[in-house]
């Protein structure tokens, strides 16, 4: 998983707004969304679950730090993502793009280069945007 920036203080974030921030994919899940691709207001931006120690704690309420990618960490992230889509399939996209016409699944053209090439962004504190308890989904609904 993504790890955050050392200096990050969740408490001088800002709560966003869960009814702004949608969520586009899921690139890990472990009982919830962990890190993926969301938008918020427009622009995408990569979430990462705010604390990893509390994933699956009996009274975990999870929250996600929003951040804002370089170009080229962007470029990375959705090159991989449409690579999961092309070999493995859409079901973790809600984006609303469907997998390619003719796209068969052959999950390890996706799942042994990811684990051999694949270099979570290294996120520094001045990317952070702030955290979210909820992504509201295309309709409006919460996830």
């Amino acid at each position: 998983m993504t790890e955050h920036p050392r200096e990050l203080d969740l408490t001088k974030l800002p709560h966003l707004r869960s009814e702004e921030v949608k969520l586009l994919w899921v690139s890990d899940y472990w009982d919830g969304p962990l890190e993926g691709m969301a938008e918020y207001r427009g622009e995408r931006c990569f979430y990462v679950v705010a604390e990893p120690e509390l994933i699956a704690a009996p009274d975990e309420m999870r929250r996600w730090v929003l951040y804002q990618l370089t170009s080229e960490q962007l470029r990375e992230e959705e090159r991989w993502q449409a690579l999961f889509v092309l070999h493995v399939g859409a079901h973790w996209d809600f984006t609303g793009t469907p997998a390619p016409e003719g796209a068969h699944p052959h999950p390890e053209r996706f799942y042994e280069p990811y684990q051999v090439e694949y270099r979570p962004p290294l996120l520094g504190a001045g990317q952070a945007m702030g955290w979210v308890e909820d992504f509201a989904s295309s309709s409006g609904q919460s996830q």
